[in-house]
């Protein structure tokens, strides 16, 4: 053993610079791999935290006013449960109007697990006092100070106290004095477990200690997500569902591994690891191949195969032992410096969907908070046994390769059958070159297809990040006009669900006149009901109205308002609920990213009355759910008056309420880009849209008023002085909102320029650790081809002859590893569409990239190519002659 490590570090200290490259690349790649591991490490721990601090920190909550309540609080931790804290809310009454307001009492646990603490005053002691938010006060234009007089539900109430917010900031709530009683209480119990444990297992263990109906258990599922709050199914589960349930396939499994087993992780972090394969094995072979005429010699003396593997193990674990902590530390130190700097695109940006509610002088601004950086340890010791095996799988395979090889082809560093040819070729050719570099390259023929797929590893990971990132640029872009609402920096809406409560177009002829507005889109609602029949809506379990699994249960307030989103009407016919929307031009032309098939034409479709329709997406971004196509023709239901009242709007009163219209589709699109979410709500995805011009909505349905209006600021335009011009012009309006995104906006468009700068950042360090690839492959190549140049040297072939065939052949391993790196590319970019449409669920993603960029990179490879091998053939012009042959 001794004899071994000595003779193992003998060979690294003479062969210095095979065994700095072999650190430099450990180094790197345990850098980038712990890195990147802590900095997804951390922004998981950040989401976690930020969605306890939206959310509240609570795992579930159930109704707790049962007999079994009394015994759970002297029980808090039993056989297999260990409840951390918890908290009890009694709601008193829930008032409709002005906005949704609870009147609750809540007991101390409640508000620490709210994070819910006092900044003036005190809580409520007397029944006609109560204790409330800034947000509720300044939505009931109520003064923030103590002893304020209000009314509530025709009651007068004194604040005596200001909490802080509701970790959801939309809804709003009244504490109330513990006394007071309107007969209709619902007491409720919210419940933090022990996290050390899976909470889902403890929820069902608890649960079957107090005899509660596990239905009653109600998920946070903001911060369940990250902690696993449902049970895991097992893997082979998971895939045999996906495999044989119809409409499943592999985004199922991936969504459900995903979600289970942070998959998406583990695949970054095992590509980073295949990665460190192919730059350790590249780098080591080198140093072995120099040294084959060496084990030769021990060989014949009596070593074996049981030592070499020793020595080989021992000069990689000796790089190692220095190599992997030295690597850690630069990787997590220049983490925890991009954490610091650009911590928010490492955190999952959920902060930034925009709900309507009824805050009319605020919103919330800011980015994801990233929190502390955490060392990933958990990577680091996974990533040290990977390296640890890595080491001894490497030495395996090159003595392995060793072992294939007689003494004679391992002293001249040859292997393989080579079939003679005796075929003259200096009778039609005067310079050689070329034929020397082809027989080269091609004298091993399984090391040269390793060679190719080797140097096209680098170009391929770079033009895979490439895609990826132009991609995501593309999506967040269209996500963020027409998913998260921040598509102009001010929004006015109507927060009612009241068809005649609308802002008037004299009030829109105002706005216009206000200093700083660059543009306004001013949009019109009414709410419809198409048919779709004989099978032509094919998703019929889409909806949980017309489901046939009991799983899921129908919204109740939409059911009793409008009588659900979708209603079966016979086998196959259905009746779906529709917002339809005018447009001004601008916005109808800005459609056109969202376009799916057809043509929009504002003026052509005035004149034909035609619409487009926005039709639904599944969960895995398929968009086939309503057999439609651009040029059908689509039958709409809709009230015969504009202000038609709250029961007309379920679609069952007598026929001489409606109205019937006939349009045909000018073009199918994928999102609205302005939305009305006080109906039957609309997330973009899930509703079926039917968008036209404004005047077609005056000429069909009799619509003239505005439900939102969406406002773009002139460059340097005082935003806070607009919007307070904005809100005197709307004070009249019923239910009126406005909201300023001006900061929103701009914060996220920094959060989205920093995630790009990340993502092409990584591919440009995989590029640079490619070129030290690239780099010992030529090294390879060469070290391999010693004794033949030594030869050809001998036989008087000048340097520059010599440089000229290098040349020659780097052009040629440029040349093939960039078809290789094309021909994989085309694959790999098919698989990663997929997984972007149906997994990630981008929107519009390009199918392919540019061929300009493709071939920037095969340039790139050949110009690497050309430079590594001249690099690596310097060494071979600097040796003795004798010593090469």
């Amino acid at each position: 053993m001794k004899n071994t490590i000595r003779l193992a570090f003998a060979y690294l200290k003479y062969y210095k610079k095979q065994t700095l490259s072999l650190f430099l690349g450990i180094l790197l790649s345990a850098s980038i791999l712990t890195g990147i591991g802590s900095l997804m490490g951390s922004g998981r721990n950040a989401t976690l935290e930020n969605a306890r601090g939206k959310a509240g920190d609570w795992h579930y909550y159930v109704r707790c006013d049962f007999p079994w309540f009394r015994e759970f609080q002297g029980h808090t931790e039993g056989k297999g449960y260990k409840v951390e804290k918890f908290g009890v809310l009694t709601i008193r009454k829930v008032l409709e109007e002005p906005y949704e307001i609870t009147m609750a009492y809540a007991d101390s646990g409640y508000l620490d697990i709210m994070g819910r603490r006092l900044e003036q005053g005190h809580y409520p002691q007397q029944e006609n006092e109560v204790a409330m938010d800034t947000y509720t006060l300044r939505n009931l234009d109520i003064p923030a100070q103590i002893g304020s007089r209000m009314k509530l539900d025709n009651e007068e109430f004194t604040l005596c106290g200001i909490i802080s917010s509701m970790p959801d900031a939309d809804s709003m709530q009244v504490l109330v004095d513990k006394d007071l009683d309107y007969g209709t209480n619902g007491d409720f119990l919210y419940i933090k477990f022990d996290e050390s444990r899976k909470v889902y297992k403890q929820a069902a263990r608890m649960a079957d200690t107090f005899g509660i109906e596990k239905s009653g258990l109600k998920r946070n599922n903001q911060m369940l997500k990250y902690l696993g709050g449902e049970g895991g199914t097992s893997v082979l589960n998971t895939i045999k569902t996906g495999v044989t349930v119809k409409g499943t396939g592999l985004p199922y499994i991936w969504y459900m591994l995903n979600e289970n087993w942070n998959l998406t992780e583990k695949v970054v972090m095992a590509a980073l690891g295949l990665f460190s394969i192919f730059i350790m094995y590249s780098l080591f072979q080198v140093s072995v191949i120099r040294r084959m005429s060496q084990y030769s010699i021990l060989q014949t003396v009596g070593m074996g195969e049981k030592s070499t593997f020793g020595i080989l193990a021992a000069e990689l674990f000796m790089i190692f032992l220095p190599g992997y902590p030295l690597g850690c530390i630069l990787g997590n130190a220049a983490a925890s410096l991009i954490y610091r700097a650009q911590g928010q695109i490492f955190v999952y940006p959920e902060d930034f969907i925009v709900h309507q509610s009824g805050d009319t002088r605020q919103t919330a601004v800011s980015l994801p908070a990233p929190g502390t950086f955490y060392i990933s340890e958990d990577v680091i010791a996974g990533g040290a046994v990977f390296f640890l095996i890595l080491i001894f799988l490497i030495s395996f395979i090159l003595v392995r390769r060793m072992h294939k090889l007689t003494l004679r082809e391992l002293l001249a560093k040859e292997g393989g059958k080579k079939r003679k040819n005796r075929k003259i070729y200096s009778i039609k050719l005067s310079n050689l070159t070329g034929v020397l570099t082809k027989k080269f390259m091609f004298a091993r023929k399984g090391a040269f297809l390793g060679i190719l797929f080797s140097l096209s590893a680098g170009g391929l990971l770079f033009l895979g990040a490439a895609y990826v990132s132009e991609n995501t640029r593309i999506n967040n872009e269209l996500t963020f006009k027409a998913d998260d609402g921040l598509g102009s920096d001010i929004q006015i809406y109507v927060d009612s669900d009241a068809l005649g409560t609308v802002i008037p177009e004299r009030t829109v002829q105002d706005l216009k006149q206000i200093q700083g507005i660059k543009s306004m889109n001013a949009v019109r609602y009414m709410l419809g009901e198409v048919p779709f029949l004989d099978g032509a809506f094919k998703w019929n379990s889409y909806y949980p109205e017309t489901a046939d699994s009991g799983d899921i249960k129908p919204d109740p307030v939409l059911m009793e308002k409008y009588n659900g989103v979708a209603v079966q009407i016979g086998e196959n016919d259905y009746l779906l609920k529709a917002n339809i929307y005018g447009y001004d031009d601008e916005l109808l032309q800005g459609l056109n990213e969202y376009l799916l098939e057809g043509e929009i034409d504002p003026d052509r479709m005035r004149a034909e009355n035609s619409m487009i329709f926005k039709t639904i997406m599944d969960g895995q971004g398929n968009y086939d759910g309503i057999e439609i196509k651009a040029g059908d023709k689509i039958t709409l239901k809709t009230p015969a008056s504009p202000e038609a009242a709250q029961e007309v709007l379920r679609f069952k009163s007598e026929e001489s309420w409606y109205r019937q219209s006939d349009f045909h589709a000018a073009a199918i699109a994928s999102r609205p880009l302005a939305k009305v979410d006080t109906f039957i709500e609309d997330d973009g995805r899930d509703r079926v849209d039917i968008i036209m011009t404004n005047e077609q909505m005056e000429k069909n349905f009799g619509v003239s008023g505005y439900r939102t209006i969406s406002i773009s600021l002139k460059e340097g335009a005082d935003a806070s002085k607009v919007s307070d011009e904005i809100r005197k012009a709307v004070l009249g309006i019923k239910k009126c909102v406005v909201k300023d995104y001006t900061e929103q906006i701009k914060q996220e468009n920094q959060y989205l320029a920093q995630k790009m700068l990340f993502f092409y950042g990584v591919g440009a360090i995989l590029l640079v650790i490619s070129f030290l690839h690239i780099l010992n492959s030529m090294q390879y190549l060469v070290a391999a081809r010693r004794h033949e140049f030594g030869i050809l040297r001998a036989m008087g072939i000048t340097d520059a002859g010599f440089r000229k065939m290098l040349v020659k052949e780097g052009v040629r391993y440029g040349l093939y590893s960039s078809l290789v790196m094309v021909v994989m590319y085309l694959i790999l970019q098919k698989i990663l569409y997929y997984f972007m449409v149906h997994v990630y669920l981008y929107l519009h993603p390009k199918a392919g990239m540019s061929p300009l960029t493709v071939l920037l990179m095969a340039a790139v490879n050949i110009l690497i190519c050309i430079v590594a091998v001249l690099i690596s053939g310097q060494s071979v012009l600097k040796e003795q002659i004798i010593e090469e042959i």
